[in-house]
């Protein structure tokens, strides 16, 4: 009994250690933004904190809105709200305020930590604790300040993922104690981690789907007990209904639902698959003793230079050199930890030949997950195999070297996560805190609003912006319906059901609209400085010309008219432009709001 409270209690003190250490980032970066300017979230963000704030009344049933279109043009979102629920509790402790939406970001990473470093402590005691924790941190590391605290659905399922990993790991490859009992629960388990994975990104469900159907059938073969096999489906069945009732309610509620949209979008795809050269040289990228996960992405990463195929070469050497040595050793825990990291990967390749249209890195950030994780396990099987652990302890020097190293990585981390965290969007948190304040002196509390865009440039995320503060200082005020998914249903609105209608009008289009006499400006923000000003100008004038010199003249009108950014323009957009187009978003543009009676016609915003 003793000996169970000491092995626990160390258990503990391990894990609390290990996981206060790999969260000193995350804190910092948080409690600096904090202590710094209010922050008014804008675009995605904005959107992501207009799914929380309405949470009690009207409680999200899917997730966040993205680049899913169904048959009839309609606008889809992520599977569903779990990670709405996540956020839920340290946003409503903090008051539903912006700051406490960056907390809960935290606290969430924290938790996913947490998990982690409990569930490879009971496979592989420190030693593998220290190697997820290390994981972790070289991931937070490497995913930078953004990703810390920012609400965007693709962080927040990168480490819940880890989890997912070792919780199917717990199942397939089960330590020496572990009962049938602890093999379902921790199956039922996966069953809720991987649908939060899934229902944060629609691109982890090959991943979740293979592993758990792969984990379930090994659990059949492996128990042989009918009864716990049966017991197990119909809870996990039950958790599964649970976490997917939001999405199911959705679905029968609405046409289409967006279940429907889903499907539409990814069994049909109106876009081209990657190019089978492109797919390799990601997967190359990705799956490397020296991949972003360790480096960071961009160009500049090794991955992505000399070490892409050496490194790639290398990094599946020591996966097939670690299971040929578990084999021959008739080691079937390490063995099995292996071939299931091998699944992993083999259906990690298979979705990225199946990307379609535009490539973007954040999407597959599960991969830096597998990898990460099938090189920690890797080193841990090597250090078991050749006794290196029991090696080590022996070493001071050697220990006192890592503790150092790892001290060092610890340090600079949380030095540049304090010196480079910034406020998300930072131009547009600042257009919406003085837009909004001139707009309330000509608003009534007592009207209601329709809010219409015109953005050009940034997907209007000034737009969102002001509609989420809008909403914060206790205005009635809602959106058409195209814009459903990203500011939720239970806040359209039509022409006819409002007092008064509000444009956000970013860029030039402004002159044009001051000269429109049905319009009524009420507010004005211009980020740029006069210098500013003028190389925007230039910026525009340059890319106008670049883009007929390219051959892409019918993208020209995009400059002055609503619709998807420039960035995302297919084909893409040579370097240059591209990098022009990136440089006058970050300058920013002048935003005005206008007011105009329900009914009237616009014509300069038509």
């Amino acid at each position: 009994m003793f000996g169970s409270l000491r092995q626990r209690s160390l258990e503990g003190k391990s894990v609390g250690l290990i996981t206060a250490i790999v969260s000193v980032p995350l804190l910092i970066a948080v409690v600096t933004l904090i202590s710094r300017d209010r922050w008014f979230p804008a675009g995605d963000m904005a959107q992501a904190e207009l799914h929380m704030r309405g949470f009690l009344a009207h409680p999200p049933l899917v997730g966040a809105a993205g680049r899913i279109v169904g048959d009839a043009g309609t606008q889809g979102s992520h599977p569903g709200p779990a990670l709405w629920v996540a956020m839920l509790p340290m946003y409503l402790l903090g008051a539903r305020s912006s700051d406490a939406l960056m907390a809960a970001v935290v606290s969430v990473h924290i938790v996913a930590i947490l998990a982690a470093c409990l569930l490879a402590y009971r496979r592989g005691g420190r030693l593998l604790t220290a190697l997820t924790g290390l994981v972790s941190l070289c991931i937070i590391r490497s995913s930078g300040t953004d990703f810390m605290i920012e609400p965007w659905n693709p962080w927040l399922a990168v480490l819940p993922f880890m989890v997912f990993v070792l919780l199917i790991a717990e199942v397939v490859a089960p330590v020496l104690r572990s009962s049938p009992k602890r093999r379902a629960t921790m199956f039922i388990l996966a069953m809720a981690v991987g649908s939060y994975c899934v229902q944060c990104h629609a691109g982890y469900v090959p991943l979740v789907l293979a592993a758990l159907l792969g984990a379930f059938s090994v659990l059949i073969y492996d128990v042989g007990r009918k009864s716990l096999i049966l017991q197990t489906a119909g809870i996990s069945l039950l958790v599964g209904l649970a976490m997917w009732s939001p999405s199911i309610l959705d679905q029968w509620r609405r046409t289409p639902g967006n279940l429907t949209v889903l499907w539409q979008h990814f069994a049909s795809p109106s876009e081209p698959t990657i190019a089978f050269g492109s797919a390799v040289r990601v997967i190359a990228t990705q799956m490397n003793i020296l991949g972003p996960w360790l480096t960071g992405p961009g160009a500049h990463a090794p991955s992505e230079n000399w070490a892409r195929y050496p490194g790639f070469i290398a990094f599946v050497a020591l996966v097939l050199f670690v299971a040929l040595l578990a084999r021959r050793r008739g080691l079937s825990g390490l063995l099995r930890m292996q071939m299931m990291f091998c699944g992993f990967l083999i259906v990690a390749m298979v979705s990225v030949l199946r990307i379609f249209g535009p490539y973007f890195e954040y999407t597959i950030r599960w991969l830096w997950i597998l990898a990460a994780l099938t090189i920690a396990h890797s080193c841990f099987a090597l250090c078991r195999m050749f006794g290196f652990s029991q090696w080590l302890k022996t070493q001071r020097l050697l220990t006192a070297l890592g503790v150092a190293v790892v001290g060092a990585l610890l340090v600079t981390s949380a030095v540049q996560a304090h010196q480079r965290v910034h406020l998300p969007g930072p131009t547009d948190s600042r257009i919406v805190g003085e837009l909004i304040p001139q707009a309330m002196q000509r608003l009534d509390h007592q009207s209601s609003y329709l809010l219409r865009m015109y953005d050009p440039y940034t997907l209007n995320a000034t737009g969102f912006g002001s509609l989420l503060e809008l909403e914060r200082q206790g205005f009635d005020v809602g959106v058409e319906s195209f814009f459903a998914a990203a500011a939720l249903p239970h806040r359209v609105r039509s022409e006819i059901s409002v007092d008064e209608i509000l444009w956000v009008v970013v860029g030039p289009a402004i002159a044009r609209a001051d000269l429109d006499q049905a319009l009524t400006k009420i507010a004005y923000v211009d980020p740029r400085t006069a210098q500013e000003a003028i190389l925007a100008e230039q910026l525009l004038n340059d890319i106008r010309e670049g883009l007929i010199a390219a051959d892409r003249s019918e993208l020209v009108p995009s400059l002055d008219t609503p619709g998807a950014s420039l960035l995302f323009a297919e084909p893409a957009l040579p370097a240059p432009i591209a990098e022009m187009v990136r440089q006058l978003i970050l300058l920013g543009q002048p935003v005005a709001m206008y007011a105009v009676t329900p009914g009237t016609t616009v014509t300069s915003l038509n």
